[in-house]
């Protein structure tokens, strides 16, 4: 007899947001651009024909590659669980740098930038390549500003000489060192990474 059963839904909330775009390779980094919980989802358990009703969590992340060039990259669906051999576990202690505390609600990551790596990982298929969150970790505390928002020192100018009573000629007025060129706006950039 011949037994129906429920497809086994692996897809990628974020495959639509995705597209046909495959990040490039590479250290990035990345925004965290959003995360997406789903509640209830049917599974099959790990290494059995069991299903199970799980709770599922998937980051969006988006970053620029060296040509300015926008790629989102999402991970792979990871089972809402506090448990320290958990991949969701793990996952949030590389993008920190330490364990997550209990009670606290990752969700306050959006917005939040790592150093991500990605890689690419042959489809089991054989229909190409697709894009993977290799690691994560915290950006180090001066790494990855932006160019464009650092301005380059300023010469410091010495402070005129003060006039001496013999010269009668007139001293030019002190000037002030330029201020910093302000940082492109980012209000017409529809990609807020």
């Amino acid at each position: 007899m011949a037994v129906l059963q429920q497809p086994v839904n692996n897809s990628n909330p974020f495959g639509d947001v995705i597209g046909d775009d495959l990040a490039p390779a590479g250290t990035y980094v990345a925004t965290v651009l959003d995360i997406k919980d789903e509640f209830g989802i049917q599974r099959q358990k790990y290494q059995s024909t069991e299903m199970e009703t799980v709770d599922l969590t998937t980051f969006l992340f988006g970053f620029r590659d060296a040509q300015g060039t926008a790629h989102r990259v999402s991970s792979k669906r990871m089972k809402i669980s506090g448990n320290e051999k958990s991949t969701l576990f793990g996952f949030l202690k590389g993008m920190l740098g330490h364990a997550p505390q209990y009670g606290w609600d990752y969700c306050t990551l959006k917005g939040k930038q790592c150093l991500l790596t990605v890689e690419h990982i042959q489809r089991r298929d054989g229909s190409g390549v697709f894009a993977a969150i290799a690691s994560l970790s915290p950006v180090p505390a001066g790494y990855g500003g932006n160019a464009e928002s650092v301005a380059p020192p300023q010469p410091v100018q010495a402070p005129p000489a003060a006039p001496s009573v013999a010269s009668s000629a007139p001293q030019p007025a002190p000037t002030a060192l330029a201020a910093p060129a302000a940082a492109p706006s980012s209000g017409d950039d529809p990609i807020p990474f």
